[in-house]
């Protein structure tokens, strides 16, 4: 009798202990997802720039593939200024999946693919596809913008990419661990 209680006991504990390491994965990809894609995608559909601005590490780099240039934050941010400041800018909603994300106590390796919606003035939907690479870096207890690579590959991202990445929120999907 004592040992099928010692072992209840046991059981019990290794299931509090999974829940809590299970609870505090979540929030750890929970916190990184809000700082960076939440805060992203408010400020590219309200066209805040001083939110968009906070979610940047100050020694951020800016790598276009298309473009085939390397920019420091200020530069990067000067260009987002500019263009959300004209009150003709429209705002134009941004999506992210992931596909691969790769996190330290400190870094964090995201590799995914975003899409952003446009809406001209006839009021016809475009999509916009790309494919990212960002680091992110624990700044002051928030996940900033460290290194942030994006390109369209060619015209090869497309939809069917987009969908063939994963949402947010299905971290076990693109969490590599």
């Amino acid at each position: 009798m004592q040992k099928n209680k010692f072992l209840l006991v046991v059981l019990v504990a290794l299931l509090y202990s999974t829940f809590d390491i299970l609870a505090q994965e979540a929030a750890i990809h929970d916190k990184i997802n809000a700082d960076m894609y939440g805060n992203f995608s408010k400020a590219y559909q309200t066209l805040d720039y001083d939110l968009f601005a906070t979610i940047h590490s100050k020694e951020m780099i800016r790598i276009s593939g298309n473009g085939g240039e390397i920019k420091n934050v200020k530069t990067y941010l000067k260009e987002y200024q500019k263009r959300w400041g004209d009150p003709n800018t429209k705002a134009a909603p941004i999506d992210f999946r992931l596909f691969e994300r790769v996190y330290s106590d400190s870094l964090v390796s995201d590799r995914g693919i975003y899409r952003v919606t446009y809406t001209d003035d006839t009021a016809q939907i475009k999509y916009s596809y790309g494919q990212f690479h960002v680091v992110l870096k624990l700044e002051d207890a928030h996940w900033k913008i460290w290194i942030d690579y994006d390109s369209n590959e060619n015209n090869s991202i497309n939809k069917e990419r987009y969908d063939a990445a994963f949402p947010l929120s299905a971290y076990k999907k693109y969490w590599k661990h």
